[in-house]
């Protein structure tokens, strides 16, 4: 599902239903890359999710934000990489729960992406490890997006979306067991 990702300055509540919308897309190609074998570019998509994330989450709350920084009207409601960390801290002051430890994680998983399991880089000894932090990191979204973050946002067509990412990450789920 794609949505048209219009100016936040234009029409806000098209821009977070938008980033809402790629979050939950990015969640699930990167399951979906995982379930296929591509775990350094499912660690990606996942990363992106969260980008996607932090930035509907800010301009959600740009009001508030902007108070406090007039970074966030001008650039932060982008959800610059470089700046996720202190955006994730301000979002948890304002009671966003689990956005610091979802964007810890992202961050490995970055890092994750572009090393490998290189031993001077990696934070990873193996693939068990990745997947128990994606599927941590998933599971910290989906728990959170539909019934706390977004339940003013949410409707019938972003619900169809959540059933399909949350079955392709039971699959997810079942296939690391084995």
């Amino acid at each position: 599902m794609e949505e048209k990702l219009s100016s936040l300055k234009i029409d806000r509540k098209a821009y977070i239903r938008a980033r809402i919308i790629e979050t939950l897309d990015d969640l699930d190609v990167g399951i979906n890359m995982w379930l296929a074998g591509r775990t350094r570019n499912s660690a990606g998509k996942i990363f992106n999710a969260v980008k996607a994330l932090l930035s509907a989450l800010v301009t959600k709350n740009l009001d508030k934000l902007s108070a406090k920084d007039e970074w966030y009207a001008k650039r932060g409601y982008t959800a610059p990489t470089n700046a996720l960390k202190g955006i994730s801290i301000d979002l948890a002051k304002l009671g966003y729960r689990d956005v610091e430890n979802i964007t810890n994680l992202a961050f490995l998983l970055h890092d994750y992406q572009y090393n490998g399991f290189d031993p001077d880089f990696s934070k990873y000894k193996n693939k068990e490890e990745v997947l128990h932090d994606i599927i941590t990191l998933a599971r910290g979204i989906l728990d959170n997006i539909k019934k706390e973050w977004f339940k003013e946002e949410w409707d019938e067509k972003l619900d169809v979306l959540y059933s399909i990412i949350t079955s392709d990450l039971e699959r997810m789920e079942k296939n690391s067991v084995k």
